[in-house]
């Protein structure tokens, strides 16, 4: 029979706070290489170029019109410029995305906005400083689990659990809680 061996107290990892450290990293890292890069720096209708990416903030009186196209209590909208001028703008505002196996379709509206109607117009620009900091510390982590990997390997020491010898007995434990 087979014996399998398990390491570390009952539910924990074998890899103790290490692992638990590399966990939480990943949960922190993740959501800033995913938005922190980008910011919205405020802008003007004549500063605008069509493929700019903008956010705008709507007058009270253009929110009334739009109402049935914005979640409610939204008062801004997202998205491409198509082409700007000095009597408003006109957006390709993303609705929907839809994904069939590997095929991704996304649908998109566009919204004529006039001026009046625009309290505020900021445009979204790529934040070098953070993504640098970001790249550089996303290399650091990358390069500090290569050099433990690469050290354990030359110390001898793996996680891998011991080959199962022919006359050893199975142990496999479960846990759960019966309410």
């Amino acid at each position: 029979m087979t014996r399998i061996r398990t390491s570390g107290a009952r539910g924990h990892s074998p890899h103790g706070i290490r692992g638990f450290a590399r966990g939480l990293l990943a949960a922190v890292l993740f959501p800033l290489l995913a938005g922190a890069c980008h910011h919205y720096a405020p802008s003007s209708l004549a500063e605008l170029n069509a493929g700019d990416r903008v956010r705008t903030l709507l007058a009270q009186d253009q929110l009334r019109e739009f109402e049935e196209f914005l979640p409610p209590g939204e008062r801004t909208v997202e998205g491409t410029v198509v082409e700007a001028d000095t009597g408003g703008v006109l957006l390709e505002v993303p609705v929907m995305t839809v994904a069939e196996g590997i095929r991704v379709d996304s649908y998109s509206q566009r919204l004529r906005i006039p001026a009046p109607g625009l309290a505020d117009v900021e445009l979204r620009s790529l934040a070098r400083g953070r993504t640098y900091a970001l790249v550089g510390i996303a290399g650091v982590v990358v390069g500090a689990v290569v050099w433990d990997q690469v050290g354990r390997a030359r110390r001898g020491g793996t996680n891998r659990p011991d080959p199962p010898s022919e006359d050893g007995a199975v142990v496999i434990r479960l846990g759960f809680v019966l309410r």
